[in-house]
């Protein structure tokens, strides 16, 4: 199965790459919970759907309770999940309130073999990804050049 791309043309003049088109990547869907516990217990395992579901609800509250209190999580041949952190200056530490002036959001950096490229296809986590143009939309490659 290979990931879908859609061409899109960069039309900010302020950019270095004005003009020039780039790929983009598209979704095929959100797989929830549910469906993947459904995919899992369907890969030749004694586990049935009902406890994978389980076994996913436990993982992601682990992972998120431990990234909560400062670690970082490996979930090996995938990737390494943490809460990062930024700030806004201040010009006195006494004016510092971290409720208001720290933000927070999710990062993951992946892990794995083989983190490479090659033309068409790239390496993700040891996992080759094979790259096809999205055929549901109207590829700047079929329009006609402008006169």
């Amino acid at each position: 199965m290979a990931c879908k791309y859609r061409l899109k043309k960069n039309n900010n003049r302020k950019s270095a790459g004005y003009g020039k088109y780039y790929g983009s990547r598209t979704t095929q869907g959100l797989i929830s919970n549910e469906e993947l516990a459904k995919r899992m217990a369907a890969r030749n395992t004694t586990y049935s759907e009902g406890e994978m579901r389980g076994l996913l609800i436990d993982l992601t509250e682990l992972v998120r309770e431990l990234a909560y209190g400062g670690s970082s999580v490996k979930l090996d041949n995938l990737g390494i999940f943490w809460v990062g952190a930024q700030s806004k200056g201040v010009e006195d530490p006494k004016d510092f309130n971290a409720s208001t002036d720290i933000t927070s959001r999710w990062k993951c950096r992946p892990t794995g073999e083989g983190l490479g490229k090659a033309i068409g296809v790239t390496r993700a986590g040891g996992v080759q990804l094979t790259w096809e143009e999205d055929d549901t939309y109207e590829s700047p490659r079929n329009q006609q050049p402008e006169p």
